[in-house]
């Protein structure tokens, strides 16, 4: 046996050096927690690896954070931070805050590759995969040449502009099919991460 399953993964055990009060982003090498409740030093408790959590960042002139940033953390000043540095990744932010805004609300542990659009998909429980905007910036994968139709005043094209149309309904069905089939795909994965909780159930 090469593996034994342990736990779903939606916290972990963690044993603090030092006291940790409820809410505390905790840093173990790269993996970002949140502590569920008061820990006492030396006393087992258990830190939080999803969900979706408001923690504190910078107010003033120029700290907005857009909704879908990627966001990471500032464990000198104890908030989020937009910069990488030394900062430890955190999570990305699901609604816009304010230069104003005391907090940025964060879903941490989230894969960076994530599509900025899928934050709303995150935010929504009935989401579908429609709702996620392909942002590959990809381009199309063939060029489909079309039969040339001449001057229809000296002959019969007929034939040429019926073979036209049947290429484009061709491509049209193909490309139907491969949509409905991605979407499919995309359904079901959007369902396995509601099983697991990494984004809301319905």
């Amino acid at each position: 046996m090469l593996a034994r399953y342990v736990q779903r993964g939606h916290s972990i055990d963690y044993t603090p050096e030092a006291d940790v009060a409820a809410g505390d982003v905790v840093i173990i090498g790269d993996l970002a927690g949140i502590a569920k409740l008061d820990i006492k030093a030396g006393a087992l408790g258990a830190l939080a690896l999803v969900g979706v959590f408001d923690i504190p960042k910078a107010t003033g002139e120029g700290t907005a954070i857009a909704a879908g940033t990627i966001v990471f953390w500032d464990a000198e000043n104890s908030q989020v931070t937009t910069t990488a540095g030394d900062n430890k990744y955190l999570g990305k932010t699901v609604i816009a805050s304010g230069d104003d805004a005391a907090n940025a609300r964060v879903i941490i542990n989230v894969s960076r590759d994530v599509p900025i659009s899928a934050t709303d998909a995150i935010a929504d429980p009935e989401a579908s995969a429609e709702d996620i905007d392909d942002q590959s910036g990809g381009t199309a994968s063939g060029v489909h040449q079309l039969a040339a139709v001449g001057d229809t005043s000296g002959a019969d094209q007929s034939g040429a502009i019926n073979n036209n149309f049947a290429t484009i309904s061709a491509e049209y069905n193909a490309l139907k099919d491969d949509v409905e089939a991605n979407n499919g795909k995309l359904d079901s994965i959007l369902a396995a991460l509601r099983t697991l909780g990494l984004i809301a159930t319905e």
